[in-house]
């Protein structure tokens, strides 16, 4: 198909594309600007216009656009062998990365089930919550704590998980499964109340919920180590640690969602223990 001019392009968009998160009442009324070309840190709109790409895509591009290196990579194994199902099957590239990712992560973490995105980890691993416990005869062990303003997928049980309000108008989610604590915010804290009263206080919030729904209800604490799209947020220094403990006491699991802050994005292959000085029970990881 030969296009004229971008006018057609943006008129397939507006028409044929839905994109996510989209507002019904907009749809076929938008003219969004064009990724026509990245390189590097670069994006070059419809017109050539050159901007900074600040957020890597969705948090994903952390080694920049147009690298050679990761080209050839994927067309020479997209000749040799592009896919294969690891139902019954593996293959050497899957052993080998999930032999490297269980050497970079934490503790004892030294096993690694592929998804296809950072939304099916996040499934993966609540499922993986209800199954160790439905073994173990807890079955009453499945409610997981979350934190309001968090964001966790977009598939239903990841996007139950989501503490954000916006990201829910007018769509179900699996409301009794999960529930949510309070911002963790410092810059946010009340008025005259020190950043270590306000640590205290975020602790208090989560032994308290694991008390008020019962620790033989709760299966698992959710937190990203960073919130990423809930504005950047770091909690108070010391949280994560004492989250931690607290999950411990209650033989709650720990899961680190570092869908945005692995790979190198904060500077080391994981966030967790090398940033925050923890080793979670689950890693969900993606992008990148």
């Amino acid at each position: 198909m030969k296009l004229e001019n971008i006018e057609d392009i943006q008129n397939f968009d507006n028409n044929n594309f839905v994109h996510p998160w989209e507002y019904m009442k907009d749809v076929g009324k938008n003219k969004r600007m064009f990724a026509e070309k990245a390189k590097g840190i670069y994006l070059y709109d419809e017109y050539g216009e050159k901007l900074i790409d600040g957020p890597g895509g969705m948090w994903c591009v952390q080694i920049g656009y147009g690298r050679p290196e990761m080209a050839h990579a994927i067309s020479d194994q997209i000749i040799k062998m592009p896919y294969y199902s690891p139902w019954n099957m593996s293959s050497s590239p899957s052993a080998i990365l999930a032999k490297k990712i269980a050497e970079l992560a934490p503790g004892d973490l030294n096993h690694v089930f592929f998804t296809t995105c950072g939304s099916t980890a996040v499934d993966s691993a609540i499922r993986f919550v209800h199954f160790y416990n439905n073994v173990l005869g807890r079955n009453k062990k499945k409610k997981i704590i979350s934190r309001e303003k968090s964001y966790h997928g977009s598939t239903y049980l990841s996007a139950t998980m989501c503490g954000k309000n916006r990201d829910k108008d007018w769509m179900d989610t699996a409301t009794e499964l999960v529930h949510f604590l309070p911002d963790v915010n410092p810059s946010r804290r009340p008025v005259k109340i020190s950043v270590d009263e306000f640590l205290e206080n975020k602790i208090s919030d989560l032994e308290n919920a694991i008390l008020k729904l019962g620790a033989e209800n709760v299966g698992a604490f959710i937190a990203e180590p960073v919130l990423a799209s809930g504005g950047v947020i770091v909690p108070p220094n010391g949280y994560h640690k004492r989250c931690l403990e607290v999950c411990h006491k209650y033989d709650v699991l720990y899961i680190s969602d570092e869908v945005v802050t692995a790979f190198g994005r904060l500077g080391h292959w994981f966030a967790s223990k090398e940033v925050f000085g923890i080793e979670p029970d689950i890693i969900t990881c993606a992008k990148g």
